[in-house]
């Protein structure tokens, strides 16, 4: 294994050295610790790609190209073009990958969820080109374009507003100029380490990434300590390295221990300095500053970087069952163990018919939403018991139901419930919507009820001659609410006008998402749904009905959350539907054309389908219109990215050296290739200086050229250290020279 690891050691050996290149990228991945240790919800991810992608490129761009890269006479103007060219690439790179960071940490990227969609949508019309072998068809919209096309605008004006926006504007601020510093620090030193020159200097714009994203988000001075000793050390070993080449090119001899002596001495220097810092405070006031600014009231977004923001504090987890718990968090599974245990039996006169909308056995409906857990602010009154006959109410559907939960607090029944034959308490809504049915009290609670429920699509829409019903409790979004969630929502529904097409849009949308019954926490602060949807990108079906509820309020569409459980087996010798405890779920209601719909965006329960007859006006059925074709923008932002990735591969392909062994391998191939085609193939078990003394009588004037390729080529191979920038032009020149000489002697 050790042998194993030594020989990937060398294979993947970087052009500066693992002594050199380890403590380098560990520094670079500074700030990206710091911004973990933030009060702040920074984007830890994208500060570690700045320093993961910063210093390759880095060291990329700054290696100097040995003699073996250039051409062999080139003319000067031609020389130059290709500089240019060259430079104009990395400028480009540089920004643009800078750029992409920048933008990912002001979280206005599209989701991957939506990339991925157009990404099957793209291979699914390739797919459909390449079995037709003829014809184009319509290139499918690319909605991730124009998601960029909404958020990028909104990115700038919130950069230009983030001094005086709060915290949202200090979190804006931090994250920016983090990944920004980070970025330019992590190249900067990439390319002095390249170059081999004094990082005294050049390693300090990454230190100031580092302190930037340690001091402004109130994080601990550790990662500060931390960073400034790596770079002093990889300071002390790149001089060391430095040193080294220069007596190696000025042929001084030099002993191999005086490296470790050096890097011994620096390491106790390191050590030193930090325990001296760790006995510092961190946080040192500045008596001039305070006296200078003390009457200067700071912009709400910058003040905000002088105070610690408090974490928001754990929120109690919910059961289905319990009534008095007034929140769901999205956090929680409403799954509760085991999943087989049957909670309630429900007997029908008949089973469900087929519905172009789901059915489920509603307990609570839940309005409020605050950014992490739904609440109501419905008011307990009373709700009589009646029993009125089967055919008394037109349309009603009457359950036997069986509750063998432990706890029936709540009464469960399919929505809407006009009658029930045990007393019960209603909690209603500001609009008078019934919100859950409640047992009293716990020695009352009744086992077996019956309940009279009118489908909710056949609910009488509101008369138009009246005053309209007031929704505002169902449009409310927090005040933490991030724009990137309404972005989304308008890019999903596209050009879908009526409220029902851009409901089964975002069903659509989130039904594509992957679900998950193990799912991470909910990081502390930020708004659940936008981490959802952006993050996470999976959870239980709390995620996906609080998703789907709050992008629809983005577009004017009230929206409510409920839960209860899924319609269950039906048992066909009973007659009656069984529900286990895997039935537990959540779902959403919009409010479209005078009437609460239920929905289904949790792709792992079944979608009802949508072309059956109903009862229920047309207008509640009809399909979404067909989007008009917008092929100009994707098509302008395609384009645009071919030629920028042209560009980069070509000058990727100039720029980049061939590495010694491959050159070597080239070398002996050409040579043994070369030889067979004069007339001398290598005899089985020769060795490389045996074969070059056969070849020596064809190679006439080149025998000098011809040996020291031998020489070369062995030294590359046995004596493990790489061949250096001079020895790998020198190893081409005399290998071309042969293998001219071999060519004309055929």
């Amino acid at each position: 294994m050790l042998t194993l690891l030594e020989i990937l050691a060398r294979r993947f050996r970087p052009r500066i050295g693992w002594l050199l290149f380890v403590p380098a990228l560990a520094a670079a991945l500074c700030p990206a610790i710091a911004a973990s240790d933030s009060k702040m919800e920074l984007p830890v991810g994208i500060f570690s790609w700045a320093g993961l992608l910063g210093l390759p490129l880095g060291l990329w761009f700054g290696r100097e190209p040995s003699a073996g890269d250039r051409p062999p006479s080139p003319r000067r103007g031609l020389r130059l073009a290709l500089f240019a060219l060259r430079l104009l690439l990395q400028l480009a790179i540089v920004l643009g990958v800078g750029a992409l960071l920048l933008v990912a940490a002001g979280r206005a990227l599209p989701p991957f969820g939506l990339v991925a969609q157009d990404l099957a949508a793209l291979l699914g019309w390739a797919e459909a080109v390449l079995r037709r072998a003829a014809g184009w068809g319509a290139l499918p919209e690319g909605r991730s374009w124009g998601y960029l096309a909404v958020s990028l605008p909104r990115f700038w004006l919130a950069l230009q507003a983030a001094p005086n926006a709060g915290e949202r504007g200090a979190l804006l601020l931090v994250s920016a100029a983090g990944v920004a510093t980070s970025w330019l620090g992590a190249l900067a030193l990439g390319w002095a380490l390249a170059r081999r020159r004094n990082l005294f200097g050049w390693s300090l714009p990454l230190l100031g990434a580092i302190a930037l994203t340690a001091i402004l988000n109130a994080g601990s001075g550790a990662t500060l300590i931390i960073g400034l000793a790596l770079l002093l050390l990889l300071t002390v070993a790149a001089g060391v390295a430095r040193r080294q080449l220069a007596w190696e090119r000025s042929g001084a001899d030099y002993s191999d221990e005086l490296r470790l002596d050096i890097l011994s001495w620096a390491a106790g220097l390191v050590v030193a300095l930090m325990s001296i810092a760790a006995l510092l405070p961190t946080s040192i006031s500045n008596p001039l500053a305070d006296l200078l600014w003390r009457d200067v009231e700071l912009p709400s977004g910058i003040a905000v970087l002088e105070r610690n923001i408090p974490r928001p504090r754990t929120v109690p987890k919910v059961d289905v069952g319990l009534s008095t718990l007034p929140w769901l968090e999205l956090g929680q599974s409403l799954e509760q163990p085991p999943p087989s245990e049957v909670v309630m039996r429900v007997r029908l006169a008949a089973p469900l018919a087929p519905s172009p909308w789901p059915r489920y056995w509603r307990a609570r409906v839940f309005n409020l939403y605050n950014g992490r857990q739904w609440s109501t602010n419905a008011r307990v009154g009373e709700f009589p018991s009646s029993a009125p006959a089967a055919d008394s109410l037109p349309g009603a559907i009457v359950q036997q139901i069986e509750d063998l939960r432990r706890d029936r607090a709540i009464v469960v029944g399919l929505p809407d419930v006009l009658a029930i034959d045990i007393g019960v308490r209603a909690e209603r809504l500001p609009d008078g919507a019934l919100a859950a049915l409640t047992q009293p009290t716990a020695q009352s609670q009744q086992q077996s009820y019956r309940v009279f429920s009118r489908p909710q699509e056949l609910a009488s829409p509101p008369a138009p001659d009246g005053p309209p019903p007031d929704l505002q409790g169902y449009l409310g979004l927090p005040r933490s609410y991030s724009p990137r969630v309404s972005d989304l929502a308008r890019v999903v529904v596209g050009a879908s006008a009526k409220p029902y097409d851009q409901a089964l849009a975002l069903e659509t949308y989130l039904r594509a998402l992957p679900y998950s019954y193990e799912v991470r926490p909910i990081p502390g602060g930020g708004d659940a749904v936008e981490q959802f949807l952006f993050d996470m990108r999976q959870g239980y079906c709390t995620y996906y009905a609080s998703a789907m509820a709050v992008m629809a309020r983005t577009l004017g569409i009230p929206a409510r959350v409920a839960i209860g459980y899924a319609t269950g087996a039906y048992d066909q010798a009973a007659g009656a539907y069984l529900i286990h405890q895997s039935d537990a779920h959540a779902w959403p209601e919009l409010y479209i054309d005078g009437r609460w719909l239920p929905f289904e965006p949790t792709p792992v329960r079944a979608l009802p389908a949508r072309n059956i007859p109903e009862a229920a006006p047309p207008i509640l059925a009809t399909a979404p219109a067909e989007q008009p074709s917008r092929l100009t923008g994707p098509l302008i932002w395609a384009a645009v990215l071919a030629i920028v990735a042209l560009l980069s591969y070509v000058g990727i392909r100039l720029g980049r050296p061939r590495p010694a062994g491959a050159l070597v391998t080239w070398v002996q191939q050409r040579l043994e290739r070369a030889g067979k085609r004069a007339g001398i193939a290598w005899p089985a078990g020769a060795t490389l200086h045996e074969y070059g003394r056969l070849l020596q009588p064809r190679a006439g004037d080149a025998g000098a050229a011809l040996d020291e390729v031998v020489d070369l080529v062995e030294q590359a191979r046995y004596s493990g250290r790489p061949l250096r920038g001079d020895q790998e032009g020198r190893l081409r020149a005399a290998a071309e020279r042969v293998l001219a000489r071999l060519g004309r002697r055929r």
